[in-house]
């Protein structure tokens, strides 16, 4: 019983850093949004500037929608910068075009390598089931023989 209350504070301690480190990460992006809102966001000052000594709670899958506001504002920073005076009223050159369909095609590639992996794990575990149905088939055949 005693176990079960330490893991039960360990992921309750867990869960609550998590919620502080997210809530230290959105308000760097807010104070940088009043800060510099025409500048690049380098990742490091998003969360050396929220206390965290290294990168790993804005990685974490629960802080995607930080990374995502981050790199919308960086990517519309260097569009702007790129399009100079004149392209910004037409938005679309095929420039940046040509930038969107690159990206995509890099995601297309990031999600085809996850979807190779999970399929050769799921090989690796037909294989293993396969064999193990195998040795369970023979001990089957050999205890229903005597």
């Amino acid at each position: 019983m005693a176990k079960s209350k330490k893991l039960q504070g360990l992921l309750e301690n867990r869960e609550l850093i998590k919620h502080q480190n997210t809530e230290a990460l959105w308000s760097q992006v807010q104070r940088l949004r009043k800060e510099k809102p025409d500048d690049h966001w380098p990742f490091k000052e998003i969360w050396s500037g929220a206390g965290l000594k290294s990168d790993v709670a804005l990685k974490s899958p629960w802080n995607a929608h930080i990374r995502v506001a981050i790199e919308e504002h960086n990517r519309h920073i260097k569009e702007e910068r790129d399009l100079g005076p004149i392209g910004r009223s037409q938005r679309k050159t095929v420039r940046a075009a040509n930038r969107e369909l690159k990206a995509q095609l890099e995601q297309a590639k990031v999600d085809l390598d996850t979807v190779l992996s999970q399929v050769a794990i799921w090989e690796a575990e037909i294989a293993f089931y396969k064999k193990e149905n195998d040795r369970l088939m023979r001990k089957i055949e050999r205890l229903s023989g005597s």
